[in-house]
């Protein structure tokens, strides 16, 4: 028999006309109410701590192919924010992979991305034995057995790993991967520019509002809004709604770091933008005949070096919390105000 969920909080109702309304990014807006006393949007600092590593900026990036490789992670730490190696390879190459980005004594900014299922055991100890302190649990449904018996593994195989865990959309599956100790959680499904899972499944809650549900909750484990960041306003958004960390992907996979190769089409640059769970990937990750696609497969125009998006999302972000007056993450949050826009 399945575990439930915490049996404290309510559940929503199932019946849909009793069903709350959720909101998307373009939903909400926010509100200033305070006058603000910074006397420059550069006296804001957006500092978050995820476990050992200190960021200058509350970004991750997401454990996909075609976004996060070693040039992103060394880019993306030199930039103040995370990156994340994924593991749709094999087990040395990730490892290689830890190593080529001169991260090994793991003691710079980068992650590394395990799955749940058959060798994530030798994956999460080749990790940690090369140095890496922050591993991600990366499932499309963070809520199953199988990602809340991982988690209680490498919980009891490490205490010293900051723990990654996720997807999820709703309170009462954000507390569950708490309870079973998750330190982050990623918040957010079937959002991203390459992810069809709301088409193929009907599974879908808008960011924004899963994000306001798992603040709700929240007790201790940080939340990581991941999923639909298309612009610095998404992001300014998911951290005054509670997000600790906000993941993006499509925002990163065109620029110059991320792997694979620049594509010239009507004397326009792009580069290849694949989701977790399309087609290519999973032959990449050794399933020569997949069962299922939820992922899409684009192309994303040429963004240059990601030392720009960075610095224009962290310019956007330090501006909104001017307006708010706050000077920390956690002023942002105590101050913002919303009004919904529909």
């Amino acid at each position: 028999m399945a575990t439930p969920l915490r049996a404290e909080i309510q559940l929503p109702p199932a019946r849909p006309e009793e069903a709350p309304l959720a909101f998307d990014y373009d939903d909400i807006s926010l509100v200033p109410r305070h006058a603000s006393g910074l006397p420059h949007r550069s006296d804001a600092h957006p500092r978050v701590r995820l476990g050992a590593v200190s960021l200058e900026v509350p970004i991750l990036a997401s454990p996909m192919p075609d976004v996060c490789g070693p040039e992103m992670c060394e880019a993306l730490a030199e930039a103040g924010a995370l990156g994340i190696l994924h593991r749709f390879q094999s087990v040395d190459e990730e490892v290689a992979q830890f190593h080529e980005a001169g991260l090994g004594s793991g003691q710079a900014a980068v992650g590394a991305a395990v799955g749940v299922t058959g060798d994530f055991r030798e994956r999460f100890d080749a990790l940690v034995e090369a140095g890496c302190r922050i591993v991600c649990l990366d499932t499309a449904n963070g809520a199953h057995e199988q990602v809340g018996a991982a988690l209680v593994w490498a919980r009891e195989r490490r205490d010293d790993v900051t723990l990654v865990a996720g997807n999820v959309a709703s309170a009462e599956a954000f507390a569950w991967l708490e309870d079973r100790g998750a330190d982050a959680i990623r918040v957010g499904i079937a959002g991203g520019a390459v992810c069809e899972t709301r088409t193929e499944t009907g599974v879908f809650v808008p960011t924004p509002y899963a994000v306001a549900e798992a603040a709700r909750v929240r007790r201790r484990a940080l939340i990581v809004g991941d999923s639909g960041v298309r612009e610095p306003a998404d992001l300014c958004k998911l951290l005054a709604l509670g997000s600790d960390l906000v993941m993006v992907g499509s925002a990163l996979a065109g620029t110059g770091e991320a792997p694979g190769r620049v594509i010239m089409l009507d004397g326009k640059k792009y580069k290849i933008m694949r989701g977790a769970a399309s087609f290519s990937v999973q032959q990449q990750a050794g399933r020569d005949e997949p069962e299922y696609v939820e992922g899409a497969e684009t192309m994303v125009p040429y963004k240059g070096h990601v030392s720009g998006v960075i610095a224009r999302y962290l310019a956007g972000l330090r501006s909104s919390m001017s307006y708010m007056n706050a000077r920390t993450l956690e002023e942002y949050r105590a101050n913002v105000d919303f009004v919904r826009l529909r």
